[in-house]
């Protein structure tokens, strides 16, 4: 009974009224979104319709379905039962399952499909715009094989196929555990890569970074794998951090959000976590070493100076 409880039912349809649920990645069964067991600003509350399954990586909060409504409604295990047999939700059948599943896997596919169409257009970096841009941000090593230029759109219509004008990117290979690259990150430059790709649209900046594929649980690696790895958030902090130690192996999660999402190899044993200063990046740090301490790995963390955002300003001497 408590598994035809569960199974009925969507469990971001159980969830839904008591926080905004939002899509997360390609997949349709993966939504984040506000915990609603704790007070936070940052989405760290993830629900995977799949699976069953919510997880918050702020307060720890987790469950099935029944437990969601023994905690937010403070009701025993057989009352969350007949709630649930008894709510009027969409149902979910097992082939509507299946179906959705189908349809991920195959969304999933072609979405790696045009990140590796990007990284195998892409060439080598050096005297190329994305050299450029590096060496404006102070790098001065060579760039690892992970990291390439290329002249590539900034928007892809994957139904159709059409695509938009090329523009000068940084091309960042992102893999997962197994070492496949399942995601590109671009970063789109202009005036000869002396800067990052600028535009105003409607009052707001558009952004220089898009990632292309599938980035959660993917990391650009700058280094090996090996058994104690740097993790940092942006690219160019992964090369600073690669150039100013580069007795240490550093790979990047692209994104504050995806700090905690890296899937690593068995190799991996031990993470150094190098943030970003300020409130999110914090967090961002917080809730990784929450993850991987989950996992078994030993963790500790590192942040710049006080006085600066991030490694790459502390590298080129830009203060807050």
């Amino acid at each position: 009974m408590a598994r035809e409880a569960r199974d009925r039912y969507d469990l971001s349809d159980v969830i839904g009224p008591y926080t905004k649920l939002e899509p997360r990645g390609a997949s349709r069964s993966e939504k984040v979104g506000l915990c609603p067991f704790h007070n936070e600003r940052t989405p760290s509350f993830e629900v995977n319709d799949d699976k069953g399954t919510y997880h918050c990586w702020g307060c720890k909060a987790g469950g099935d379905a029944i437990h969601f409504l023994m905690n937010i409604k403070g009701i025993r295990w057989r009352e969350a039962v007949e709630w649930l047999l008894g709510a009027e939700l969409p149902r979910v059948s097992p082939e509507e399952r299946a179906r959705r599943k189908a349809e991920d896997e195959q969304r999933r596919a072609g979405r790696i499909a045009l990140a590796r169409a990007i990284w195998n257009g892409a060439g080598p970096p050096g005297r190329t715009p994305a050299e450029v841009y590096a060496r404006s941000r102070g790098i001065t090593m060579p760039l690892p094989d992970t990291i390439r230029f290329a002249m590539t759109p900034r928007w892809y219509d994957p139904e159709s196929g059409e695509a938009g004008r090329d523009y000068p990117a940084m091309v960042c290979a992102l893999q997962d555990a197994a070492g496949a690259i399942t995601a590109v990150q671009c970063v789109y430059l202009q005036h000869g890569g002396r800067e990052k790709y600028r535009r105003i649209r409607e009052g707001q900046a558009v952004p220089a970074k898009l990632t292309w594929g599938v980035l959660p649980g993917s990391a650009l690696r700058l280094g090996p794998a090996c058994d104690r790895i740097t993790l940092c958030e942006g690219p160019e902090d992964g090369l600073t951090l690669a150039q100013e130690m580069p007795d240490r192996s550093v790979w990047v999660s692209c994104g504050t959000a995806m700090l905690h999402q890296i899937a690593l190899p068995p190799e991996v044993t031990a993470v150094t976590l190098a943030g970003d200063n300020g409130e999110a990046g914090h967090k961002a740090v917080l809730r990784a070493m929450s993850a991987y301490r989950a996992h078994g790995l030993g963790v500790d963390s590192v942040f710049p100076a006080p006085s600066f955002k991030d490694w790459n300003d502390q590298l080129n001497g830009k203060g807050r």
